[in-house]
């Protein structure tokens, strides 16, 4: 099976240089945003400092501290916003990424035409929306950014009860969005890892419903960071339409185990796929071909 297993390492470097880029694109948005903020502060404390310290009794005349946090919530809207459509651009990729490729790998290697179709916005939505810990991945972001506005009223409210000076300020309110911006690429990585495999085992169900029957391979990629949990699933084998089970642990593909977040989170083990039998080689026509060329002649739009 050449092309299944070439395109192992063909979808990782894809979706790492989208990741890796998209990791970028959310530094930049943080570090944009936290330029206004820190401009708006200098301005307050110009304004209402006194011997270079802003006090809270001071910031609380006329509504300033509740405007102040209004303007943030403002820009925090529009991070997230942008934020969200990095997210779900990069999902949306790398799950296409892992289906089309597999498809191709297997449609090739078995030389079997397997009726795959352009896959439908819907399905991509339903793949990204799926409440795999209970809340689906909007509700995590705007549980998010809720906590982040939580956490930067805290910290400015502590810093005027401190009569801190603007530099002590603005290094709070710098920690609390770097922080954040963490939790923002940790999310991307996780989640287009989560659909990537999603797409590679759906391309992999399809074809094992339409005559090439099909197990998936639990991998991981043994090194001191493997969850012990997922040690125990490295190399098991079952059909591609059942969970892989150890203990209390159990799941479809990686990303998506029971287990919640303490499981999933910067996961980064992956599928493999053998092929057990084919019911009927039907497509010689397919032998050689490129994904390029697969793409262009065999998905059904």
């Amino acid at each position: 099976m050449k092309n299944l297993n070439k395109t192992i390492e063909m979808i990782e470097k894809l979706v790492n240089r989208r990741v890796k880029k998209s990791e970028r694109d959310i530094v930049k948005r943080y570090a944009i945003l936290l330029n206004d903020v820190r401009k708006e502060l200098a301005k307050l404390y110009e304004k209402y400092e006194v011997d270079g310290k802003l006090t809270y009794s001071e910031m609380a005349k006329f509504d300033r501290l509740r405007k102040f946090m209004e303007y943030i919530d403002y820009l925090l809207k529009i991070l997230y916003k942008d934020v969200r459509k990095t997210v779900y651009d990069v999902l949306g990729e790398s799950y296409l990424d892992g289906y089309y490729l597999t498809a191709w790998a297997v449609e090739t290697d078995t030389l079997s035409r397997l009726s795959y179709s352009a896959v439908r916005p819907e399905v991509i939505t339903a793949m990204i929306e799926n409440p795999i810990t209970g809340l689906t991945l909007s509700q995590r972001l705007e549980k998010n950014r809720a906590a982040i506005i939580y956490t930067i009223q805290q910290e400015i409210t502590q810093g005027l009860v401190k009569g801190e000076t603007y530099k002590q300020m603005a290094t709070r309110i710098k920690d609390a969005l770097e922080n954040d911006a963490t939790k923002a690429m940790r999310i991307v990585r996780t989640e287009a890892h989560r659909a990537v495999e999603t797409g590679k085992l759906q391309a992999a169900e399809h074809a094992h419903k339409n005559g090439v029957v099909m197990y998936k391979v639990w991998n991981t990629v043994e090194d001191g960071r493997v969850r012990a949990s997922h040690k125990l699933l490295d190399g098991m084998k079952v059909p591609v339409d059942k969970e892989f089970k150890k203990g209390s642990i159990h799941g479809m593909v990686p990303g998506q185990l029971s287990g919640g977040a303490k499981e999933n989170v910067n996961c980064r083990c992956y599928l493999s796929f053998s092929v057990e039998r084919i019911e009927k080689v039907d497509a010689k026509e397919l032998e050689g071909m490129t994904f390029e060329q697969w793409k262009k002649e065999r998905l059904k739009r």
